[in-house]
């Protein structure tokens, strides 16, 4: 009889505790979603500042490659434009036909033939400031993302680190930061060994709402998925946050 009252105790208990994390996990929920709006609106304010900046030293080094006509300068002053826009390694300057003409990072210029890199195709088609998908340096070996403009002949570039335009969420483990093109094309995420699925990019996207957040079953698991979509700039901002499994669903895209 003893031993049954304790077994009865104990699974009592259990049932008690397992009830109250629930409560908790429930609570938690608004809280874990809002945190994943804010992460949403750093990213885009952080990818913002970083592509205004580029823009206008994009333009100054249009006015400076049309004027100076000696090379030594032209890369001195592209070095200190580049210093003044976060986040960015160097300005390359490409003539019409693919060839690297200026290099803020090094002096002399490397002989460089760049007519394939899709951003180069993506900027002939406007004058837009383009956002391009993360590459890998065909000199330095290191990943960048492309900030791109056409302005006449020439096609501006500036080298971007690719985390700088995500928010990197360092106090979560359980938190994806991604850059996206207008149609869902990754630019760039944090961390970037995840593997995020398109129906996922696809909550934000498909969306006509410049801002939002959707609770979504994906995979084994529930996420808060907010998404800010700049006004001025070809990019969505995703921040996706994990949370308990007892949060409501409002998408499963499983």
């Amino acid at each position: 009889m003893v031993r049954f009252i304790s077994v009865l105790v104990v699974t009592l208990s259990l049932v008690g505790s397992v009830k109250a994390q629930s409560e908790v996990d429930a609570g938690e929920v608004p809280a874990l979603i809002s945190e994943a709006v804010r992460s949403a609106r750093t990213n885009q304010l952080a990818a913002e500042r970083i592509l205004f900046a580029a823009d206008q030293a994009i333009d100054a080094g249009a006015v400076i490659v049309s004027s100076v006509k000696n090379d030594r300068l032209v890369h001195t002053e592209l070095k200190r434009l580049a210093s003044g826009v976060p986040g960015a390694r160097a300005i390359i300057v490409i003539g019409s036909n693919g060839q690297l003409l200026h290099d803020s990072y090094k002096y002399p210029v490397a002989p460089l033939d760049l007519s394939d890199r899709t951003y180069f195709k993506e900027a002939l088609t406007g004058s837009e400031l383009v956002v391009g998908k993360q590459v890998v340096g065909r000199t330095s070996g290191a990943s960048f993302v492309p900030l791109v403009k056409r302005l006449g002949s020439l096609t501006f570039v500036v080298v971007a680190s690719p985390f700088a335009l995500v928010d990197l969420q360092s106090e979560c483990g359980d938190c994806w930061s991604l850059a996206l093109q207008r149609d869902g094309t990754m630019v760039t995420m944090f961390p970037p060994e995840m593997q995020v699925s398109q129906s996922l990019i696809n909550v934000a996207v498909s969306d006509d709402e410049a801002s939002g957040s959707r609770v979504v079953r994906y995979r084994n698991s529930v996420v808060a998925v907010a998404w800010r979509k700049s006004p001025d700039f070809p990019l969505i901002n995703l921040s996706v946050r994990g949370l308990p499994d007892t949060a409501a669903v409002d998408v499963d895209i499983n």
